[in-house]
């Protein structure tokens, strides 16, 4: 196992981030099961609700939630990686041909979704990507020594002294205590940095989630307890991120700072702290020229704030609805789906009714009744690259009728 000089990784500590994840699932898994009230549910459906959607209609007898389930179809959490909400619409669509065909030759009935069903069981999917995949102590290890936090920080007994010591991190899986502390000390850490000369550090990729798992195996504290912290919560941070005054330079037609959808998009949770404490020191030095106060977190302030920042990514960015006209054609949809045509719903007609949720749902439910057509016609199945939903959404919403035009767009 190669690491840096001096910097040691327990053999074992492969084996213990595996413990570490079990544990985080079973917390997950108990929590969701428990539900949360309707006041706490992110604007796009309720993960925890969808969790349970995703048992009840089997969903999980062919696809597996972390190694748990059925191992017909792929595991989920793979799946779903970096997919914002059209993505996925468009990944369940190409993949229905193969489940039709399943779920006919078991016997099983389709499993429709109205548009609540829908968007829970979505939001369930991308909720999970929130939780990293355990960091890596190898690559931890690596990082510890390129940011030198030993020059400020102890570890195992091991470093300088006066920037207090990081084992007491290792009791948590996620990094986000670790990087809710390197925030709060923020302006005085990068101060003695620049003061001795130091670049400010900064992270990339996975790199903080790596680092935790590296004071995670490496840290001393009594026992090897495993610190569980209260689920993310979107709803709590977007009370925090008005709090805080994010949006006052953050959003896209105000401020000067980055803007925050663009830059949270397909990220995970630990590349958001990353990205935020790269951020901070720029921030901090704007803020102070203009006298208004740097914002600290307490509690799971961070974490929440976070899974908000992550579902801001999840709705991804607007598509464009003159491409999306090309797909609409392209792909072969106009051809059955406009006025006069049988067996094959108008678009303008459903448009009427529909909203986000209600065009995947459509979509999901029509699937079988199309997958016997295009068979008896031996029409291929149209199927989507990325973007290309996003693309064919936004087109669609711009044929919806509105107050000023009641037969809808072009």
């Amino acid at each position: 196992m190669n690491t840096q000089p001096g910097v040691h990784v327990p053999p074992r500590a492969g084996h213990y981030a595996i413990q570490v994840c079990v544990a985080s699932a079973a917390l997950l898994f108990a929590s969701l099961a428990a539900g949360i009230p309707a006041a706490a549910q992110p604007a796009e459906g309720n993960p925890f609700q969808g969790r349970e959607l995703f048992h009840q209609k089997g969903c999980s007898g062919c696809h597996s939630v972390w190694g748990h389930g059925g191992s017909l179809g792929p595991e989920i959490t793979v799946a779903v990686a970096g997919k914002t909400w059209d993505d996925l619409v468009g990944d369940f669509w190409n993949h229905t041909p193969r489940m039709i065909d399943e779920v006919n030759r078991r016997g099983y009935p389709w499993p429709t979704l109205d548009p609540q069903e829908m968007g829970d069981v979505l939001g369930y999917l991308y909720y999970l990507r929130l939780f990293d995949e355990p960091g890596d102590p190898t690559r931890g290890a690596s990082a510890y020594a390129r940011l030198q936090c030993a020059s400020c920080h102890t570890l195992a007994g091991q470093g300088q002294r006066n920037g207090g010591p990081l084992d007491r991190f290792g009791a948590y899986p996620s990094p986000t205590p670790l990087a809710q502390a390197m925030w709060n000390a923020g302006p005085r850490m990068q101060q003695e940095q620049l003061r001795v000369g130091n670049p400010i550090p900064q992270f990339t990729g996975p790199e903080m989630a790596d680092l935790q798992a590296y004071i995670r195996a490496e840290g001393r504290r009594s026992g090897r307890e495993v610190e569980l912290q209260p689920l993310p919560n979107p709803v709590r941070g977007a009370s925090v991120y008005r709090a805080k005054r994010c949006g006052s330079c953050h959003e896209r037609a105000r401020g000067q700072g980055p803007d925050i959808t663009r830059s949270a998009l397909s990220k995970t949770a630990s590349e958001i702290t990353g990205l935020l404490w790269n951020h901070s020191y720029a921030m901090g030095t704007a803020m102070a020229a203009g006298g208004v106060a740097f914002p600290r977190f307490a509690g799971n302030e961070l974490s929440d704030l976070i899974a908000h920042l992550y579902f801001r990514g999840y709705l991804g960015e607007d598509g464009d609805p003159s491409r999306g006209a090309t797909v609409f054609v392209e792909k072969g949809c106009a051809a059955c789906h406009r006025e006069g045509v049988e067996d094959a719903p108008d678009v303008r007609a459903l448009l009427r009714r529909t909203a986000r949720a209600d065009l995947a749902s459509a979509m999901w439910n029509h699937a079988p009744q199309m997958h016997e057509v295009m068979a008896e016609k031996d029409l291929f199945w149209p199927k989507f690259e990325p973007g290309e939903m996003r693309d064919l959404v936004a087109y669609l919403r711009s044929l919806a009728p509105t107050p000023e035009d009641p037969k809808g767009g072009q």
